[in-house]
């Protein structure tokens, strides 16, 4: 797909923008890409999200600058080329994007690969805890499974099934317990959604991760785990070529949370004044629900026992086992709970 001068306007940003307005601009445009000018208009570099989230690994905050993160050797062309060329171009480079500037350096155009050739078919198992009782969500769920409970329209856990099959995930297990009837009889084997479904059925409860171990004959495959009350714009398969990459047993999706004080904070040794900060930020990373695992590691989980996925983490990172996050600054609401995050 090639996108016009005009088109790409929305993306052209200065080298001087904070990481909150990069984010802002991304979200809204969804391409997943900004193409940094200069004031002169000509072409500094570009940042994609992986950019943004290796400074987000670094430390950095909303209001940092993005200059340290920009590409400033971009893959790009001087003239107008086919879709077919430009395509074969960004296969052989593993590039999504593809900048053409014209002979003073200032971007005219954009090519993007075709959603074809960039969603690949993902054989992994997509697991999704389906099983809890939504007490937060009360009293709608009284007679109603969380899952089920709708948003915009759908319940929320058939979003999240629609969105990983628009990254390639076809085949689902749905953990469940409470109403679970209900639940299997709305999605039964997928059919209706072009995917195939399974469910793990538990005799009683075993928090977010006790019923993987259901699955702990599965011989080395990396599966992504989500809650279902989770919704983002997040690319799972995104997700699961980064904890494939960085050699990962255990990934965690972690979304950015920031706190300012109120006040402003005095710094003391004893009754010795050291420093001052008005208002300071606190910056924390938040668990988003969402988790890539092998299956090799699920020989850790006891059976029929339960267990939450944070508890799991901890179990993995005293066993020395390859513990990461993935941070995220895409769209999440948690439509578990009244109050949701954006």
């Amino acid at each position: 797909m090639i996108f016009s001068k005009q088109e790409i306007s929305k993306i052209l940003i200065k080298q001087d923008s904070t990481l909150r307005h990069a984010i802002s601009i991304m979200n809204k445009t969804g391409l997943k890409i900004l193409i940094i000018v200069k004031k002169n208009s000509k072409i500094l570099g570009t940042l994609v999200d992986g950019d943004i989230r290796r400074g987000l690994i670094k430390g950095l905050n909303l209001e940092s600058k993005i200059l340290s993160i920009i590409n400033t050797k971009p893959k790009v062309i001087k003239k107008q080329i086919s879709t077919v060329e430009a395509n074969e171009i960004m296969r052989l480079n593993y590039l999504n994007h593809l900048p053409i500037i014209d002979s003073k350096n200032r971007p005219v155009a954009l090519h993007t690969i075709d959603d074809s050739l960039k969603t690949l078919k993902r054989s992994n198992k997509f697991i999704i805890m389906a099983g809890g009782r939504g007490k937060r969500l009360l009293p709608y769920t009284i007679k109603t499974p969380k899952p089920l409970v709708k948003v915009f329209g759908k319940p929320m856990l058939e979003h999240i099934i629609l969105k990983a099959r628009n990254n390639g995930f076809i085949n689902f297990s749905l953990s469940v317990n409470y109403l679970k009837s209900k639940i299997k009889k709305y999605f039964l084997d997928g059919k209706r959604l072009n995917v195939k479904i399974n469910y793990l059925e538990e005799s009683k409860p075993l928090g977010t991760a006790g019923s993987l171990h259901l699955l702990r004959k599965i011989k080395n495959q990396n599966i992504i785990v989500s809650n279902c009350d989770v919704i983002t714009d997040l690319d799972y398969g995104d997700l699961l070529d980064y904890h494939v990459l960085n050699k990962s047993d255990a990934t965690m999706v972690v979304r950015r949370f920031e706190k300012k004080n109120q006040f402003g904070v005095i710094r003391a040794s004893g009754k010795n004044f050291l420093s001052y900060e008005e208002k300071p930020l606190t910056l924390e990373n938040i668990n988003a629900g969402i988790y890539v695992l092998n299956s090799r590691i699920l020989k850790f989980l006891k059976p029929n026992t339960k267990i939450d996925m944070t508890e799991f983490f901890l179990k993995l990172k005293k066993k020395k086992r390859n513990v990461i996050i993935y941070p995220i600054y895409e769209n999440w609401t948690d439509v578990g709970q009244r109050k949701t995050k954006k």
